[in-house]
């Protein structure tokens, strides 16, 4: 056959290649997206996983978790609103925030439910889920995803705050029945008191009787690191009945090594402010779950403002602070801690003042922002309340300082 010499000569055709080509075929969806863990909803962002239905949420939900079979931890509260604040520390522990889970009608963009999760590292490498029952959504809703969370937990956790007898075994009545319908897959539920847990065995026997499901109540409970070393320790027993290493580090502090900021980037030492005089000296490190669980059920109001600020994009930290104590009075996120923040944003503040009146220009105005290669510091007074004051760390690739600000102005402190 004739071959136009302007042209180069065919490659032999490697009989190798064409048994390995370059191009494999993925036959599994769900591991060509990066989706091969047993997980339900489809991750579309750090924080963010979604998860779209064609049916109701609640029997949509139960049907995701009968098909991929994950094991998580459920937290229900019972006379409390502490099962939020304890996965902020949760994930605040290990350097991450708070996920959500939006489940969403295929083909409309407004979720039905988010649910609220963090994920903390097992022995083994992998991860585990710890939802939070307390799900935006409207009531019925709400209450039939809880049971949902707590029957196909492989452990389900009660939180319960200061509750007369009666109002308790109001609330446990209808969990009672649920457990004695015979679809409820789960065998473990913890009773963690926040309160007084003087009559929590009684009603855990109560609860359990007449069911496969063994229902243990712990001693009391009144910070969340406490609270995390009974799960964690009630999860780990499970796991060493199973044969397996998949354990949870019962200290919280020590949930997961953090790397140390580098002078350069650390946000309480900005660049362009020299200190008059040498700041105090900083606090020892401690675990970041620093601020206490309270024994009354319902989140205080500083604590619920502290965790408004965080939702700002880009917030890494939030802490209010009284200025002239330089002592916190409720934090979410970090790092930094909420004792350094609490110091640091004393110390700027009174340097802003000192250089103020040393240029003649009076007293400045407490409030700054100051901003480093890799962060945003945001100094302000918290309307209305005197010597409070609010010092949050916004991360500069994925926040706005101007939008920032203006988004603190619309969130309304505790009156």
């Amino acid at each position: 056959m004739w071959q136009d010499p302007s042209r180069p000569a065919a490659r032999p055709v490697d009989r190798a290649e064409l048994m390995a080509p370059r191009t494999q075929i993925v036959t599994d969806r769900n591991a060509y997206l990066g989706q091969g863990r047993h997980d339900v909803g489809r991750r579309i962002s750090d924080d963010q996983v979604e998860l779209f239905i064609t049916a109701d949420v609640p029997g949509s939900l139960q049907r995701e978790f009968i098909e991929h079979t994950p094991e998580f931890i459920a937290l229900h509260d019972l006379g409390t609103a502490a099962s939020l604040r304890l996965l902020t520390s949760l994930a605040g522990a290990v350097g991450s925030r708070v996920q959500r889970l939006s489940i969403r009608r295929q083909g409309h963009g407004v979720a039905l439910a988010v649910l609220q999760f963090a994920e903390m590292p097992l022995g083994d490498g992998s991860q585990v889920r710890v939802y939070a029952t307390d799900v935006n959504a409207d009531a019925p809703t709400r209450a039939q995803v809880a049971r949902v969370l707590l029957g196909h937990s492989r452990l389900g956790v009660l939180l319960v705050g200061e509750l007369p007898p009666h109002a308790l075994a109001g609330q446990l009545g209808p969990l009672h029945e649920s457990l004695m319908r015979g679809s409820w897959p789960n065998r473990d539920l913890l009773m963690v008191p926040l309160g007084s847990g003087a009559s929590l065995a009684g009603h855990a026997a109560q609860l359990g009787a007449g069911s496969a499901v063994a229902v243990q109540v712990t001693p009391q409970a009144d910070k969340p690191r406490q609270a995390w070393g009974y799960i964690s320790g009630a999860w780990n027993r499970q796991q060493a009945s199973a044969g397996n290493q998949r354990t949870l580090n019962t200290e919280l502090g020590a949930a997961a090594a953090r790397p140390q900021v580098p002078m350069s980037e650390a946000p309480t030492q900005p660049m362009d402010l020299q200190p008059t005089a040498p700041p105090p000296p900083a606090a020892p490190p401690i675990p970041r779950m620093a601020t206490p669980m309270p024994k009354v059920g319902g989140t205080t109001g500083w604590q619920a403002y502290a965790e408004r600020c965080l939702l700002i994009k880009g917030a890494v930290a939030s802490c209010v602070f009284d200025v002239h104590t330089s002592q916190p009075m409720a934090s979410a996120g970090g790092p930094p801690t909420a004792e350094r923040l609490a110091q640091q944003g004393s110390v700027l503040l009174g340097q802003m003042n000192d250089a103020s009146r040393a240029l003649g220009l009076g007293p400045a105005r407490a409030e700054a922002s100051v901003s480093t290669t890799n962060h945003h510091l945001i100094l302000r007074p918290v309307p209305g309340h005197p010597g409070v004051a609010l010092h949050l760390v916004v991360q500069a690739s994925t926040g706005n300082l101007t939008l920032a600000r203006m988004q603190l102005e619309r969130i309304e402190p505790p009156q």
